[in-house]
């Protein structure tokens, strides 16, 4: 997994680009909106309003007239008291003209987030344990990766174990190969 230089020296404190892989959206639920919160940017310390969310581990997001709008459309209401609960899919913009420059921005796409209903994960083919987020990758990319390569979804430990395995047989090939050939 490559490290985007936005994902260290941006604000380490608020939602931005750096918190995105490339194509990825996020859909998050709103715990709470702090309407006068005190926020130290690059221009300084002010008050702004900032979206909270209940999954953990997600900065919380500046609010600006776009993003307002959209989670306005989502909510189906103005009020901020009005949005914790709502869930809202984030997105990253490119190319927008802001500041005198052309930027990314995490945006919020103005209609109620489709969720996929993953469908649960079949266990490894060969341990019959379960497929677990390995190597920076998801269950599901582990789970779909190992079904192409090996014709059976497998967590990492035997993905690899059938790895090592494939190059032990392929150096017995060539041990064979090259004793033929004398």
């Amino acid at each position: 997994m490559k490290t985007h230089w936005k994902k260290k020296v941006s604000d380490p404190n608020f939602i931005g680009e750096g918190d995105f892989q490339e194509g990825e959206e996020k859909v998050l639920t709103i715990e709470r909106v702090r309407i006068d919160e005190t926020v130290t940017t690059a221009e300084g310390k002010s008050k702004k309003q900032v979206v909270h969310w209940r999954e953990p581990d997600n900065k919380p997001m500046i609010l600006n007239v776009a993003r307002s709008k959209n989670i306005e459309k989502v909510a189906g209401s103005g009020y901020f008291e009005d949005w914790p609960g709502v869930q809202v899919q984030l997105y990253i913009e490119h190319g927008i003209k802001a500041f005198g420059e052309v930027v990314s921005a995490v945006r919020v796409r103005p209609y109620k987030p489709r969720v996929h209903k993953a469908e649960p994960l079949p266990p490894c083919a060969d341990c019959g344990g379960t497929i677990a987020p390995a190597m920076e990758k998801t269950a599901e990319w582990m789970a779909a990766y190992t079904t192409k390569k090996y014709g059976k979804p497998l967590c990492a430990d035997c993905a690899v174990k059938r790895k090592t395995a494939e190059a032990e047989q392929r150096k017995g090939e060539n041990v064979a190969s090259s004793d033929s050939d004398e």
